[in-house]
């Protein structure tokens, strides 16, 4: 089925076809207001070189990246996604889920930033969900370090806060999407199903065969006479036995022609009857033996 024959079905049962993009439109709407709207902030956090390890450059931490410091940020960022730390935290009243993680393209620069991003359903509640996990990673970082001296710890500054957590409409809109293209296709594929149907029920309604007992019992309640079957075709009269060839029930060719003469035209008697009297017949047959009658044969007689 190509798009030529869907559209000729969709302009053929448009009615039905508008009454159900109606009542998806509806049920569009109405979703679209039921569903709940998630918002999302983020945060991002920066770890530095510990003092003791910024003096080879000056005392300026910003000069001693190294790979330590991602493999801290990485140690971080899985103690605060641990299900410990989340079930503490939503004790405490913060359950908006959220996510720590490091920056897609990892170096020895980026790979000691954390990216922390909450979402959730109401953006109070999404708010102060980052505003704990934020504050979280010190006391999670001083207790990675427990038993090393200030001086020669790592510390974590915050890079940048949302201030208020904005609509997310790709979260928004992801299930209204899911629901609308369900609907369409209901929608769209409801009269081809139905146009499918129909055409099959009439194909099998043109292949029964009619109910000739219904037509019997009609034709008894009408008090319709009914007629003796006839054959339709018709039957050969039979040859009496008396009339038959005595060479057989066929003949010769020259018997059946002189047997059904035509209309106005006399008889001819046949060769094989018996003669008759007064000899003109006799002479016949006695030709047809090879001999021929003389004049004493005329006097016996």
């Amino acid at each position: 089925m190509d798009l030529r024959q869907v559209v000729r079905i969709w302009r053929a049962r448009w009615i039905l076809t508008s009454v159900l993009l109606i009542l998806a439109m509806v049920g569009a709407a109405s979703a679209a207001a039921k569903t709940p709207r998630y918002y999302q902030s983020a945060s991002s956090v920066l770890l530095l070189a510990s003092r003791v390890a910024a003096r080879q450059n000056g005392g300026n931490p910003f000069l001693s990246f190294s790979p330590s410091l991602t493999l801290t940020a990485d140690a971080v960022s899985r103690t605060l996604m641990a299900p410990g730390t989340v079930r503490q935290l939503a004790a405490r009243g913060f359950t908006a889920p959220y996510t720590v993680a490091l920056p897609p393209y990892t170096t020895a620069t980026t790979g000691s930033v954390l990216l922390i991003t909450v979402t959730g359903p109401g953006a109070a509640g999404v708010q102060r969900t980052l505003q704990a996990v934020t504050a979280q990673i010190g006391p999670q970082l001083a207790q990675l370090q427990l038993g090393v001296p200030a001086r020669g710890q790592v510390r974590a500054i915050t890079l940048s806060f949302t201030p208020q957590a904005t609509l997310s409409i790709s979260q928004t809109a992801r299930p209204l999407v899911v629901v609308g293209a369900l609907l369409l296709v209901i929608c769209l594929g409801t009269p081809i199903v139905v146009d499918g149907l129909a055409t099959r029920r009439q194909h099998r309604h043109r292949s029964v065969l009619p109910d000739y007992s219904a037509l019997s019992q009609d034709r008894e309640r009408l008090d319709i006479p009914a007629f003796p079957h006839r054959s339709a075709f018709r039957e050969e009269p039979t040859i009496p036995v008396d009339l038959a060839f005595p060479t057989g029930g066929a003949g010769s060719a020259h018997q059946r022609v002189g047997d059904n003469p035509a209309r106005g035209e006399p008889r001819l008697p046949s060769s094989s009857w018996p003669p008759a009297r007064n000899g003109g017949p006799s002479r016949q047959a006695s030709g047809a033996t090879g001999k021929q009658a003389g004049p004493g044969d005329v006097r016996r007689s």
